[in-house]
């Protein structure tokens, strides 16, 4: 009896898995509900991000540090150019000059930091 009922319910497992594989699967249709981006012609390519200008970067660096007031009573001076950022004074820890060229790689962006800040030993 035991054979017969495991035989049978074999049996019915066999014919609900075959069911179950002839049902077509639903496609899926792509999204309709997003809109067209429009493309840049392949003959041209989009500007470059612009940067800070020299001058800009001067200004910003020099405000960033009168702000800081781990920098104050210190003889901080940058310069710039397209090429470069000239970090120029005297700082009294390693942690000011630290700091100071911190700040200084935060608005450089791509141009080269040149540091000529004296710390005292």
């Amino acid at each position: 009896m035991r054979l017969a009922s495991f035989g049978f319910a074999l049996l019915l497992a066999t014919l609900a898995f075959a069911q179950q594989q002839a049902q077509p699967t639903p496609s899926v249709a792509p999204p309709t509900s997003f809109p067209e981006v429009p493309q840049m012609p392949p003959d041209q390519k989009a500007p470059p991000p612009q940067g800070l200008t020299a001058l800009e970067a001067e200004q910003q660096i020099q405000e960033r540090f009168n702000a800081e007031p781990t920098l104050a009573n210190t003889n901080l001076g940058v310069e710039a150019d397209e090429s470069s950022v000239i970090l120029k004074g005297t700082v009294k820890s390693d942690l000011q000059h630290d700091l100071a060229l911190r700040i200084v790689r935060s608005y450089a962006g791509d141009r080269k930091l040149v540091d000529k800040v004296q710390v005292p030993q």
